[in-house]
């Protein structure tokens, strides 16, 4: 299936190994059978907003570079305007200047000046939108440049008022189309990503022309008894607009230019070189070509060069246009001007009359500017636009009334300018006002570029549509020229009048700004030119405009047909209405809460996870409906392979593993298998006694000949039921941590803790460091205190366990500090221990909070069944308040106590996938019932943080809800499907597919290969750009190889059953079996060697983890005495036994004692199977060095000398072969033994 121009590349590979991206314009789908899907506009539109969310930038790639060096060029431009706007005042304070054109430094002679160069930006602005539209943006930056050259010539060379204000014309005229030109072609160049910033440092570049002119000043105000020192400033200005004619002609046009001038191709090719890395097909480049092309017309008003309607013939048009006229005006009348052209006014208001020293500080002030510009030029895409326009807007206002209030303190009894003597006479505390003046006009100065210096120009591009932004962007610059020249002209009689008073007008007018911006300017970061489409058409832009972009704007902006555009298909999410506003905007049927998971962090995710319930429960009914459904009366196995002398039982039968010891203890349970449970298919259920844990794959028979495997065995529960009590003091002990030490170990816990159970929030943080820090242990309100100390329990627990991924040894140093860390942790949890019984006393979702955390730190410290009795007291209290919420619930507690449940459930599953008597909580059989984790409930100090922690989270339910349903239709006890070949194989195909869907969904920051890793030896670890990432791979690993574990099982208990199964009808196939044995022996030794130390493995699931390695080598050992399954397995295989004893070694040592039995037990195993392994791979190359020893050993029987040194050669050679096992080297050296092994009587 191909759609020409689709942009969609997702492929799908059964491998392990993750698929590759199609050619472009391919369409890859996999659809399971009978449902039947076709791809519409709507799958592509939004596969490939995903793609361009999921896709990696870097500011520092080659193509950015590139695109910085263009932009450069445009920058210059914006030094242009800058470099005037100080020069003239600068100019303004030159003695030279002013004696040779009898003027002063404030009038209305100055103001007409100064207003000159506005009036030609004026009388420019109904030719700059033709020439940008008809011939480009280059060719109208090159037209402003020339024509500021020619102004410039006119201008150094006066010798009237009446040339100089001629070249003043000219200047303004030929500024006009630089800056309609330059800030739309940097808007429509910018890359996406960083448009906010790449757009706003073209207004920041202001301040460098502005900066230079103003040193330039003052350099040549030192120039004595020279009446033309001022003409030298103005014959600079030549310099930068002279690079731009230049540089014009290296640089590209700009694409959306091109694509309004119907030249696709070209477009496509600029957006690929700047924006694409050099691939047309890149999801970037193929988003805004498919945006343009649906945005943009080439029969549009552009073309039309008196047509200005489109301004404001629509809604759209009308909100757009206030917007522009409103930037274009509050950017000129703000107070801003009087700084550039009236600074020095304002410093002899403040009491400054020295000449050098008002134009040093005429210098350093726009130095200072450029600072605030540029960090607020990054700011944009940070905090977005609204945000910088309101609250610095304010603060100018709060600035010019302390200038007003300072300046009349300064010069009481004066309105206008001080002379010098009335400077000498000033107090202290009046030069004390006057310094404050002067510290606020920088101030001012700083903040109002920080919030308005970038977005002046581009947001007034950013609002425009293609089509208009010439025009509009013209029509902004005359409204600006237009103000700017009554308050330039004003603003000297003003002055000379009126003196600071004039300050009280900025005062009231930038409040009347504020107001204006928060009812009518709406936010446009984080969406392309084409998407704020949308933001203007809604009938109201700004509430539109700060709701988040979604999959829905994508097809907005495409034009996908309305039937298309379904809330629930596009992952839209309820608001709680009846209907919802989401529903009632795309005209379908409203569904909220009838999905488990309606509410979510993130669109990605959620719409996976929607997905696979949706597939897992079509699955569940399929299998309820089928004929092969089990029936749990059913006496008869539907198959019950026998292998060896396991006569009698089947080989892979799920009873207790006591059945191979004589032991006084016997399992005993209440008969539960009898209770129908029929919503365990509507629920994610892990039921009691499954068969696929370590213990249950020990008791196939397989391994009834490696006895030292099964000798001295201790099932795990008694294992750990007889470990000794925890010993507490009798008094409460808290260990001395500094405050320091307090922030750095609640950072921890924020970090690891935290971001793997989202359960705490930042409320809760700080109570926990105040408490710790003022040691408040005795609170009347003991579940403050219990949560605290459990926090820094944890916290503890995670810098002991942070930093293992990469294996590396630890220095004594480091062991000694980690060791601190535990013992400090301990402390913390004894003492919160003693606190413990009032989480019992209370019901609430602190105390349920307690409860789960008491369950971590037993699991930190390997005890699973202490870790087991809490989390279970946590599912409780869960139960219990999801059932009857408190009258004094607060959200927070709600969204609390959701969080609480979904970790509960989480964590028992893992344990019951290990230990498969205990006894079930309840909560996974209402887990359907419960909303996902939602927002609104702030976890982490970083918003970027919480969203990768929220993705996380809700990444780790969905693995663990596929996970039991994998368990439950496979393993169940009596129900499961794995020992039935007429079942298990659609099964698996369906449950293999809802793995890769999961897979698919990952955020990028989670995505992960799946490839052979380096030498387990060098503890690198690839593949993935997290360790959050490592840790979700080891998850999807144990899925796949549980997931196609029945086809192993099946080869192993049936090589007696292989011709007749190859004749029946719709029999499994040699290569179909194979393929899918492969799957699974890969996915195990993968897991193997994947593992590292990551926190979360080594914190939490330490003693999951070893049983879940050592079940994996028990079935790599099952697999290798196989002939043909050994084929199927790499040599990699000899790595692992050694690869998992050293980290779960390490681990333990790490965590210190007492050790777990039940993982020393699990590296026995793993020790003991590694060892029988070494010996099936090396025991084909002992025959062959086993063949001259029986020779040597004949010839020694009949008689002859053979010499002990010919003996001692061999007997090492066999030694070497074997890994130097003496007791494998003795059992081989009996020449009756040697001649069994040749003969195949023997198998090693």
């Amino acid at each position: 299936m191909q759609h020409q121009h689709a942009g969609l590349h997702q492929s799908k590979k059964p491998g392990l190994t993750h698929g590759h991206p199609v050619q472009p314009w391919t369409v890859e789908i996999h659809l399971t059978s009978s449902s039947p899907l076709c791809l519409h506009e709507s799958d592509v539109a939004v596969q490939l907003a995903r793609d361009v969310d999921n896709t990696k930038y870097s500011p520092w790639s080659k193509s950015m570079f590139s695109l910085y060096l263009v932009l450069a060029c445009a920058y210059l431009c914006g030094c242009l305007n800058g470099y005037d706007g100080s020069l003239m005042g600068g100019l303004n304070g030159m003695k030279a200047y002013q004696n040779y054109f009898h003027m002063s430094t404030a009038g209305s002679g100055t103001g007409l000046v100064f207003a000159m160069y506005n009036i030609g930006s004026v009388a420019a602005v109904f030719f700059t939108a033709p020439v940008n539209d008809w011939f480009g943006r280059r060719w109208g930056m090159f037209a402003g440049a020339l024509i500021i050259i020619i102004g410039t010539c006119v201008q150094a060379t006066t010798h009237t008022k009446s040339q100089f204000l001629g070249g003043r014309f000219i200047l303004g005229f030929g500024v006009s189309f630089c800056c309609v030109s330059a800030p739309c072609y940097v808007s429509e160049m910018a890359h996406p990503k960083w448009r906010g910033t790449l757009t706003g440092l073209y207004n920041t570049t202001w301040y460098i022309g502005s900066i230079i002119a103003s040193w330039v000043v003052y350099g040549c105000s030192y120039i004595e008894n020279n009446e033309n020192a001022w003409r030298i400033p103005i014959w600079c200005q030549m310099v930068t607009s002279g690079i731009v004619c230049l540089g014009v002609f290296w640089l590209p046009e700009s694409p959306r230019w091109l694509m309004a001038q119907d030249r696709y191709e070209d477009a496509a090719k600029v957006l690929a070189t700047y924006h694409g890395e050099g691939q047309l097909d890149h999801p970037l480049v193929q988003l805004q070509l498919k945006e343009m092309a649906s945005q943009i017309s080439s029969e549009a008003s552009d073309k039309k060069w008196y047509d200005y309607h489109e301004l404001w013939n629509t809604h759209s048009a009308r909100r757009r246009l206030i917007c522009v006229l409103g930037m274009a005006c509050f950017g000129q009348v703000s107070g801003n001007s009087l700084s550039s052209y009236y600074m020095v006014n304002m410093l002899k208001s403040a009491g400054i009359t020295d000449e050098h020293k008002e134009l040093a500080l005429n210098g350093i002030n726009p130095a200072l500017s450029l600072i605030g510009a540029v960090t607020g030029a990054r700011m944009t895409d940070v905090v977005g636009r609204r945000p910088l326009l309101l609250y610095t807007i304010v603060f100018s206002s709060i600035c010019f009334a302390i200038m007003t209030g300072t300046s009349k303190l300064a010069m009481p009894g004066h309105v206008g300018n001080l002379d010098d003597a009335d400077t000498q006479a000033l107090t202290p505390s009046q030069r004390a006002a006057a310094n404050t003046t002067i510290a606020f006009i920088f101030i001012f100065g700083i903040v109002f570029s920080f919030g308005w210096t970038a977005l002046q120009s581009m947001y007034i591009a950013e609002t425009l549509p293609t089509a208009t932004r010439a025009k509009g962007t013209a029509v902004g610059n005359f409204a600006s020229a237009a103000a700017s020249v009554v308050l330039q002209y004003s603003s000297g009689a003003a002055f000379e009048k009126i003196g600071y008073y004039f300050y009280l007008v900025f005062v009231f007018w930038d409040l009347v700004e504020g107001v204006v911006i928060f009812f009518y300017f709406p936010e446009t970061k984080d969406r392309t030119l084409e998407e704020l489409e949308e933001v203007f058409s809604a009938p109201n832009p700004v509430k539109k405009s700060l709701e988040k972009r979604s999959a829905q704007t994508v097809l907005n902006t495409m034009g996908a047909p309305d039937d298309e555009k379904a809330a629930h298909y596009l992952g839209a999410r309820c608001d709680g209405n009846m209907p919802c506003t989401a529903c009632v905007s795309t005209e379908n049927d409203c569904t909220y809460g009838s999905e488990a998971n309606s509410r979510g962090k993130s669109d990605l995710i959620l719409e996976g996870v929607l997905r696979v319930e949706k597939y897992l429960h079509e699955l569940n009914a399929n299998i309820a409906a089928s004929s092969h459904f089990v029936n749990r009366s059913s006496s008869q196995p539907v198959l019950s392979p026998v292998v060896g002398s396991s006569a009698g039982r089947g080989s892979f039968s799920g009873g207790s593993l006591s059945e191979l010891h004589i032991t006084p203890h016997l399992s005993i349970r209440p008969h539960l298998d009898e209770l129908q449970n029929d919503n365990n298919l509507e629920n994610a259920v892990l039921e009691s006694r499954h068969t696929s844990t370590t213990e249950s794959i020990l008791q196939w028979p397989h391994f009834n000949v490696f006895s030292s495997l099964r000798n001295d065995y201790t099932s795990i529960f008694h294992l750990e039921q007889s470990r000794p009590r925890i010993k507490t003091k009798t008094a409460n002990l808290f260990p001395y941590t500094t405050e320091e030490d307090i922030d750095s170990i609640l950072s921890t816990f924020e970090h690891a803790v935290n971001f793997w159970y989202p359960t705490t929030s930042q409320d809760q943080l700080q109570n926990a460091r105040t408490i710790i820090a003022n040691g408040n242990f005795d609170d009347d309100d003991g579940l403050d205190v219990c949560i605290a100390l459990l926090t820094m329990a944890l916290g503890c627990a995670s810098k002991v366990t942070a930093g293992l991924m990469e294996g590396a040894a630890l220095s004594e140093s480091e062991q000694r500090r980690r060791a601190t860390y535990r013992a400090t942790g301990d402390m913390y949890f004894e003492s919160a221990l003693k606190e413990l019984h009032v989480t019992h006393m209370d019901v609430n979702s602190i105390a349920a909070q307690c409860l789960f955390f008491v369950a971590l730190y037993f699991a930190f410290l390997r005890r699973p069944l202490q870790a087991w009795e809490y989390i279970s007291a946590a599912a409780a209290k869960c139960l219990l308040l999801l059932s009857y919420s408190p009258r004094d619930s607060t959200s927070e507690d709600q969204e609390r106590i959701r969080r609480i449940f979904w970790s509960c459930y989480i964590l028992e599953s893992d344990y019951l996938a290990e230990l498969s008597n205990l006894p079930l909580s309840g909560i996974a059989r209402i887990e359907s019932s419960i909303p996902l984790p939602g927002v609104g409930y702030s976890t982490h100090s970083t918003a970027q943080e919480e969203e990768q922690s929220s993705l996380y989270f809700l990444a780790c339910i969905s693995m663990r809800r596929l996970l039991n349903r994998v368990h439950q239709l496979l393993y169940a006890s009596g129900t499961g499907a794995s020992l039935d070949d007429k079942r298990f194989p659609g099964i698996v195909k369906e449950l293999d597919h809802q793995l890769d869907e999961w897979r698919s969904v990952l955020p990028e920051a989670f995505a992960f290969e799946v490839d052979w890793p380096a030498p387990a030896a060098e503890h690198k670890i690839t593949g993935v750009k997290m360790e959050h990432g490592g840790f979700l791979r080891q998850r999807y690993l144990t899925c796949r190889s549980v997931i196609y574990r029945p086809y192993l099982m099946w080869m192993l208990s049936s090589a007696n059953a292989r011709s007749s199964l190859e004749t029946s009808p719709g029999a499994l196939t040699d290569h179909e079996v194979l393929a899918n044995c492969k799957a699974c022996l890969d996915a195990c030794l993968l897991h193997i060697l994947n593992l590292r130390g990551f926190s979360q493995t080594v914190l939490v699931d330490t003693w999951i983890c070893s049983l879940s390695m050592a079940g994996a080598m028990l079935v790599l050992l099952a697999a290798c005495r196989i002939p043909s399954l050994k084929n199927l397995i790499g040599p990699e295989i000899l790595q692992a036994g050694s690869h998992l004893r050293e980290l779960l070694v390490g681990w333990q040592k790490v965590q210190g004692e007492p050790s777990s039995p039940s993982v020393d037990q699990s590296v026995h195993i793993i020790q003991e199977a590694e060892r029988f392994i070494r010996q099936v791979y090396t025991a084909p190359v002992l025959t062959e060095f086993l063949a001259p020893l029986v020779e040597l050993e004949n010839r020694a029987a009949g008689g002859a000398n053979v010499a002990s040194e010919e003996r001692v050669t061999l007997v090492g050679a066999v030694s070497g072969l074997t890994g130097g096992d003496q007791g494998v080297v003795n059992a081989l050296l009996p020449v009756g033994v040697v001649l069994a092994c040749l003969q195949g009587d023997i198998k090693i």
